[in-house]
């Protein structure tokens, strides 16, 4: 499978043509991870997103407690296109991966040089984030009901 097929199936794509998806893979990088490798831990300080092109990786809270788990086309580290350099959790590679690793400046390059692509990237971002949001609140209100039978039960 290519680079711009796993790209173009990452909803912070959807929409941008492939000439387009290309314009912002050209700036990027790949970093290659063995297993036990962390592409960054909580409390660090960055400037880049990632999106997984083969492997996976672990993803941890702050109290090292596996939360999630990432698989090729996954994305993770978007919250610094938000500005939020500080990462809140831990990613580790769990085997052999390969990471494109794309920077805020480079994106918001796209700002002046290509407003369409900036825009519809934005526009993805807030997709994105709001689906996770509800995902979360959907869990906690979980949590929250077991915790009430829990409590009806003791």
């Amino acid at each position: 499978m290519s680079v711009l097929s796993i790209v173009k199936g990452c909803p912070l794509f959807f929409d941008l043509y492939d000439n387009e998806i290309m314009t912002i893979c050209e700036r990027c990088k790949v970093l290659t991870l063995k297993p036990g490798d962390y592409v960054f831990k909580h409390g660090d300080v960055g400037e880049e997103l990632f999106l997984i092109l083969n492997g996976s990786a672990k993803v941890f809270n702050v109290n090292d407690k596996e939360i999630a788990k990432c698989k090729k086309g996954d994305l993770f580290g978007e919250m610094v296109l938000l500005k939020e350099n500080v990462r809140y959790g831990t990613v580790q590679s769990d085997n052999y991966t390969d990471v494109l690793v794309m920077k805020y400046s480079d994106i918001f390059g796209l700002y002046k040089t290509n407003p369409r692509i900036f825009s519809l990237l934005i526009l993805n971002l807030s997709r994105l984030l709001a689906g996770r949001l509800q995902g979360a609140g959907k869990r906690i209100s979980n949590l929250i009901t077991e915790m009430e039978e829990s409590k009806k039960a003791a």
